[in-house]
């Protein structure tokens, strides 16, 4: 596959990088806030302008002598991005005029100075304009002024973006795979993306609630196409605060919703803990392909009489998932990590499995025989015949007399003999009931 043409965009802490970000890609997966140093991780979103295609990456605020223990290591990410990066973006901050810290990144990254586009945001009138002159003084030919927060100018900026970008033939896009991971605070997410990958793109870092995006990293495995989105943890409701912790949580659970497969990981050195229901219980709602993932498992004593008294555990705290595989792994050392993707790929051929309507109907007749319908709010149910109506889910449709004359338990026995016929093993089954017109 032919590599896409990459836009970084670089600049100090609350210059409106993520701003320009969401503005560009239509979308909200940035987190912007009034709290400078908001963003750490670098973001990949694919971008199409006047027909061009292109990856735009926002990258962590670049700062100098921050109080952040992370800062030198999100500033070397912010170098090591701009120098892949085909195009950057300097964006500049027209309230603040022209910084030590905007002077310093210029400095750093002066090597890269023929491919930089000066951009000086929050200019949103003919005042800011005449105080965007000043800005001159960094040497450049041309200056782009915008304003990110209300669109303005951005037009502008892609067409100069478009006009820098090598021409090379765009690739044939093939739906990507998307894989989440999803988990409380510090249960070890980052670094399994990192494992993962196989290179240091995410900041790790013992303090909980270092990842405060949903961050999506594009990848190849054995031909397939994978997007990995690694997401902040989620707290309970009642640790969740206003602002930030509020709005990562949203993310995290947004990411499940618009994921094919969710690895849902569980601390394996403490217990199930509610929160640990919860969050699976929101794969379980999405319908996704998922696998358990029980991290932490190079710190268990006695690991072999201990494996069964954890899957026994799971299995009783999160009934609803049982159709999950569980994988013990160290995401730190790597224990079985190589064994997730080829889980993935399994759930996926499983989530886009095709059953014959007659192979569905010799199932609705032998449980016709061996356990039918009984009385249930004023009548017995029959069942007449089933189809699949869908995929990703695999979704059925039972076409029966009343639909009311069947408990939720009966269609939820229906459910498992569906799976025990034909496994989809990794992946939710839904059966919707369709009454008989008369």
């Amino acid at each position: 596959m032919k590599r896409r043409s990459t836009v970084a965009i670089v600049g100090k802490p609350n210059s409106g990088k993520s701003t320009l970000f969401n503005r560009i890609t239509c979308s909200r997966k940035a987190i912007t806030h009034a709290t400078p140093g908001v963003t750490r991780d670098r973001m990949d979103e694919s971008v199409v302008w006047n027909g061009v295609e292109f990856n735009l990456v926002d990258t962590g605020g670049f700062a100098v002598g921050n109080e952040d223990p992370l800062q030198r290591e999100i500033t070397e990410r912010v170098k090591s991005t701009a120098v892949e990066a085909d195009v950057v973006l300097f964006i500049t901050d027209n309230d603040t005029g022209p910084t030590t810290e905007d002077e310093y990144l210029l400095k750093a990254l002066r090597e890269l100075r023929d491919k930089m586009i000066l951009v000086v945001n929050k200019v949103e009138n003919d005042k800011d304009s005449w105080d965007s002159a000043e800005f001159h003084k960094f040497g450049f030919d041309r200056m782009f002024t915008l304003s990110a927060l209300h669109g303005m100018g951005i037009g502008d900026l892609l067409d100069e973006i478009v006009d820098r970008l090598p021409k090379r033939p765009q690739p044939q896009e093939v739906p990507a795979l998307k894989i989440a991971i999803v988990g409380k605070p510090n249960v070890g997410k980052s670094s399994l993306v990192n494992n993962l990958v196989g290179e240091q793109r995410n900041i790790v870092s013992e303090e909980p609630g270092t990842t405060r995006d949903a961050i999506n990293l594009r990848l190849r495995y054995h031909g397939n196409e994978l997007i990995l989105i690694d997401t902040a943890g989620i707290k309970r409701r009642s640790q969740t605060e206003k602002g930030l912790g509020v709005i990562s949580s949203l993310k995290s659970l947004e990411s499940v919703r618009h994921a094919d497969i969710v690895l849902v990981m569980i601390d394996s050195t403490s217990d199930i803990s509610r929160q640990d229901t919860r969050i699976a219980g929101e794969v379980h709602k999405a319908r996704k392909g998922s696998v358990i993932l029980l991290n932490k498992w190079d710190l268990i004593e006695d690991r072999e009489n201990a494996y069964e008294e954890k899957v026994k555990e799971v299995r009783e705290s999160i009934r609803f998932l049982s159709y999950a595989p569980i994988l013990t792994i160290s995401a730190l050392d790597g224990t079985r990590v190589n064994k997730i993707f080829p889980i993935c790929l399994k759930i996926e051929e499983e989530r886009q499995k095709k059953i014959p309507t007659h192979a569905l109907n010799e199932l609705v007749e032998r449980i016709n025989n061996e356990n039918p319908p009984r009385f249930q709010s004023g009548g017995t149910g029959k069942m007449y015949y089933m189809t699949q109506t869908g995929v990703k889910p695999p979704t059925f449709t039972l076409f029966v007399n009343k639909a009311v004359y069947f408990h939720r338990s009966y269609v939820r026995y229906i459910n498992n003999q569906v799976r025990k016929m034909f496994t989809f093993d990794g992946t939710a089954v839904k059966i919707s009931l369709r009454s008989k017109k008369r």
